[in-house]
């Protein structure tokens, strides 16, 4: 049977199908005249996915279903509805179908899960940080005894390298008088007047950067009526990232490459990185509150990379950059905006 690339989200599948298939009429979404596949053609790749599962009829659910939850939009597209998801991965391991049938017949959950002994097995990570952040602000503060696995939290975070290309445009913005900042008072602060921040350190000065212009008026945080200079800035040349944004990415990629069960293991720890790094700054904040994040970040500069990328607690749709390298970037051009209008929403605690 012939599947299409409509009947998949992931990126990497969508470029198999378009680059080897032929046109023709798929048997599974119904698209017309489009790139076809044959879905035995998919096997091995659908196979490291399904070895990743053992039944559990106690928390598990149906293997098309639990694939979902596990992997929400990343795998199957809308088009392709929970009842023809079962066809589709039933045709796709046609010739090995019998080895795998129990997955069928019963609820499934990841094999890890359902073998682990303890979370410690799990998410060795996020419990070695736990003790490493609480020792850290409280305890030692340059020779700690619950250290953490560096070889392994480098070959993690090496993971989510991401490269930036030269001539990419990032905003900064701060908030000013109806006169506004010139281009030179659009970068960091001197590190004198570097103040302790999620990923610096206070006397260590970092460029933070938006990827848009409605990200960085969330994050001034400026009020109604407020100017805010907004400045354009450039990159000089190609860097490398670490995107902690850990929801981006494709886990038929990583299944061909048999990495998906330990990115799925740790995913919950670079989840947990992130949201300490993307927490907004309170007015009630204690300086000793940032030391973990820094401590990640110097980390990340040391073996080599120029910043790292996370995502805005602010403002859903966009995201953050702390530079480490600041003078690969350089302001362009600078904007003046007044907060015309705030709109707020709130939860009663």
């Amino acid at each position: 049977m012939n599947c299409c690339a409509e009947c998949f989200s992931s990126p990497y599948l969508k470029d198999i199908i378009n680059r080897n298939g032929f046109k023709g009429n798929c048997e599974f979404c119904l698209s017309s005249d489009i790139f076809i596949y044959d879905t035995n053609e998919l096997s091995l790749i659908f196979q490291n996915i399904l070895d990743l599962y053992s039944v559990n009829n106690e928390i598990g659910s149906k293997i098309e279903l639990q694939i979902e939850i596990d992997f929400p939009n990343k795998i199957f597209s809308s088009k392709i509805v929970e009842e023809r998801r079962s066809d589709l991965l039933k045709s796709i391991i046609e010739n090995d179908f019998e080895s795998y049938s129990h997955l069928f017949e019963n609820n499934v959950i990841f094999t890890f899960v359902n073998n682990s002994v303890g979370d410690e097995l799990i998410n060795p990570l996020q419990i070695s940080w736990k003790k490493f952040a609480d020792e850290i602000k409280s305890t030692n503060r340059f020779h700690i005894q619950n250290t953490l696995d560096l070889d392994k939290l480098k070959i993690l975070l090496n993971r989510y390298s991401k490269p930036i290309h030269k001539g990419k445009i990032f905003y900064r913005g701060r908030i000013s008088t109806n006169v506004g900042y010139d281009i030179y008072n659009m970068g960091n602060p001197s590190s004198e007047k570097a103040k302790s921040g999620r990923a610096n350190p206070t006397g260590i000065s970092y460029l933070y950067l938006a990827d848009q212009l409605e990200t960085t008026l969330y994050e001034t945080r400026a009020s109604l009526l407020d100017y805010v200079s907004i400045g354009q800035f450039r990159l000089k040349e190609d860097i490398k990232v670490v995107n902690l944004r850990g929801n981006l990415y494709d886990p038929i990629l990583l299944a061909e490459n048999e990495e998906l069960e330990d990115f799925m293991i740790h995913l919950p720890f670079i989840t947990k990185l992130e949201m300490e790094l993307s927490k907004p700054n309170r007015r009630n904040d204690i300086e000793l509150d940032y030391l973990p994040t820094q401590y990640l970040s110097e980390f990340i500069k040391s073996i080599g990379y120029d910043g790292v990328e996370y995502q805005s607690s602010l403002y859903s749709e966009g995201y953050n950059l702390a530079i480490f390298k600041v003078d690969k970037f350089e302001c362009i051009n600078v904007e003046l905006h007044e907060i015309c209008k705030i709109k707020f929403t709130h939860n009663q605690l």
